[in-house]
């Protein structure tokens, strides 16, 4: 399980997490905004800034999963940067430091109910995973993919979730989503989660031989905790 407090930015492991119906709690609460983009896609991310997602949030006292609505202050974050400063992400000198890495003008957005592209909740197969990266000829971090959930499926067929579209996972025994779609893919998966160096194959892969799309996205029915290692089951 995955989580990501600033959208765009480095990824954190979790043992376990409340799941909402927007989604993994503390999951893309925050985001930074171009100020002059007026479309309908206006955040600051690795399209624009390859390395926006070397930067690493983290929680200073992350919200726990048996909290249902956790205080404002439980969001607090701090952010290091690729070379190791560290920045309170509300402090002004981090939008501005921002600012000037990638020229930008930026401003910080808070949202509990979380800052997603599509659905609240995204999934993705570890086999369909490998089966890319030998299609691309390039050993993938899962990372690339930014999912919340990275499900070893007992079928070893690769993009075996592209089957499960319209159909109901129970997550451990609390949680239940619905599958609404494949996940449409950008530049994002590109870049190596470690360096930010961009390997352009495995999007192009991901668009000649599987219609532009590699995992897909849920949208929560039933709300509560999942751990590390629960089971997923399809209804």
């Amino acid at each position: 399980m995955r989580r990501y407090p600033v959208k765009a930015m480095a990824g954190e492991d979790l043992q376990e997490v409340r799941v909402t119906y927007a989604g993994l709690v503390g999951d893309r609460v925050y985001a930074f905004v171009e100020n002059e983009n007026r479309s309908s896609f206006p955040w600051m991310t690795g399209r624009l800034g390859h390395e926006m997602i070397l930067y690493r949030p983290r929680f200073v006292t992350a919200p726990a999963a048996t909290e249902a609505h956790p205080p404002a202050e439980k969001y607090a974050t701090e952010v290091t940067t690729p070379e190791g400063e560290a920045f309170r992400l509300e402090d002004l000198r981090f939008t501005r430091h921002l600012e000037s890495r990638f020229g930008r003008p930026l401003h910080l957005r808070f949202s509990e109910r979380s800052m997603q592209d599509a659905c609240p909740v995204s999934v993705i197969g570890l086999r369909t995973i490998d089966a890319l990266g030998e299609e691309a000829g390039l050993a993938l971090d899962r990372r690339r993919f930014r999912a919340n959930f990275y499900v070893e499926w007992e079928s070893a067929e690769p993009f075996y979730e592209d089957r499960l579209v319209g159909r109901t996972l129970e997550i451990g025994e609390e949680v239940a989503v619905v599958v609404v779609k494949k996940d449409g893919r950008c530049k994002i998966i590109t870049l190596d989660p470690e360096t930010a160096a961009p390997a352009p194959q495995v999007l192009e892969t991901v668009a000649r031989h599987h219609g532009g799309c590699t995992g897909v996205y849920a949208s929560v029915l039933r709300e509560g905790i999942v751990r590390a290692g629960d089971a997923v089951r399809a209804a």
